[in-house]
C-alpha cells in the first residue's frame, strides 16, 4: 500500500511570521520595549527643548533687530521733517537778506537741496532696511513653526519605530525561550523530540543547540536501554519468567520504542528553520 498521501498529509505547514505572534510574552516584551521607548522619549524631549530654546533666542534677536530698524527709520523720518523745516527757514532768511542777489540766493538753495537729497536718500535706505527686517522676521517665524512641526513629527516617528523595533528584537529572544519551554514540557512527558531548529535571526542559538544535544544524548541512551531491555526479555523468556511479568516488560519496551519512533517521524517531517 502506498504511504505517499498520508505522509504528505502529516507534513506540518512551514511556519510563517506574522504580526499576531510577535507578542509571545507581552509582559516581558512590552516591559523592555517600554524602557527603550522611554529613553528615546526622554532624549527627544531634551533635544526638542534645547532646539525650542535656541529658536526662541533666534527669534528674540530678530525682534530686536526689527525694533532697531524701526527706530532708525523713525529717526530718519524725523530728520527729513526737521531738514524740511530748517531748509524752509534758511530759504526764507536768505530771501529776506539776499533777495537782491539772485545768484547768491540760488547758490544757497542749491546747497540746501543737496543736503536735503542726502537726508532723504538715507531715510529711504532706512525705510527699505526696516521692510527687509520685517520680511526676514516673518520668514523666520514661518521657518521656526515648520521646524517645530517637523521636529515633533520626526521624533514621534522615531519613538514609534523604536517601539516596533523593540518588539521585534525582544521577539527574537522570547521566541526561542517560548519554544524551549514547550519542548521541556514535552521532554518531561518522555517525548525525546526536537522538531526543527530556530528561525533565521533568532537569538539563544547556542542554548537551543545545547538543549537539542542533550535530547539527542537522552535518545541514544534510551536506544541502548531498549537494547538492554531486549536482552533482558530474551533471558527472561529463556528462564521461564511468568507471563504477567513478561507482559509488563514487553509493554515497557513497546512504550520506549514508540517514543523513539515518534522522535524519528518528527525529525523526518520537521520543516527547515524559517
Amino acid at each position: 500500500m502506498s504511504t505517499t498521501a498520508p505522509a504528505a498529509a502529516a507534513s506540518p505547514p512551514k511556519f510563517k511570521r506574522s504580526m499576531r505572534n510577535y507578542l509571545l510574552d507581552s509582559r516581558f516584551q512590552l516591559k523592555y520595549t517600554g524602557y527603550l521607548v522611554g529613553v528615546a522619549a526622554a532624549m527627544s524631549v531634551a533635544l526638542g527643548g534645547l532646539l525650542y530654546v535656541q529658536s526662541e533666542k533666534t527669534v528674540a534677536i530678530g525682534n530686536e533687530a526689527v525694533q532697531v530698524g524701526q527706530e532708525a527709520n523713525k529717526a530718519g523720518k524725523d530728520a527729513v521733517a526737521q531738514s524740511g523745516a530748517l531748509n524752509a527757514k534758511l530759504e526764507n532768511d536768505a530771501m529776506a537778506s539776499y533777495g537782491d542777489q539772485p545768484a547768491l540766493l540760488e547758490s544757497i538753495k542749491s546747497a540746501n537741496k543737496v543736503e536735503t537729497d542726502k537726508i532723504n536718500s538715507r531715510a529711504a535706505a532706512l525705510a527699505t532696511l526696516e521692510k527687509q527686517l520685517l520680511d526676514k522676521q516673518g520668514a523666520m517665524a514661518k521657518q521656526r513653526s515648520l521646524l517645530l512641526v517637523t521636529l515633533s513629527a520626526s521624533l514621534s516617528l522615531l519613538i514609534l519605530i523604536l517601539g516596533l523595533a523593540g518588539i521585534v528584537i525582544t521577539h527574537k529572544i522570547v521566541g526561542p525561550v517560548f519554544k524551549m519551554k514547550r519542548l521541556i514540557r514535552e521532554l518531561g512527558d518522555g517525548k525525546l523530540v526536537v522538531p526543527g531548529r530556530l528561525r533565521a535571526g533568532d537569538e539563544l542559538v547556542d542554548l537551543f543547540d545545547a538543549f537539542a544535544t542533550m535530547v539527542e544524548k537522552l535518545r541514544v541512551k534510551q536506544e541502548k536501554e531498549i537494547e538492554l531491555l531486549d536482552a533482558g526479555i530474551a533471558q527472561a523468556k529463556a528462564s521461564g519468567v511468568d507471563e504477567q511479568t513478561m507482559t509488563k516488560l514487553e509493554n515497557l519496551r513497546a512504550q520506549m520504542k514508540a517514543e523513539l519512533d515518534e522522535e524519528r517521524r518528527a525529525r523526518s517531517v520537521a520543516p527547515p528553520a524559517a
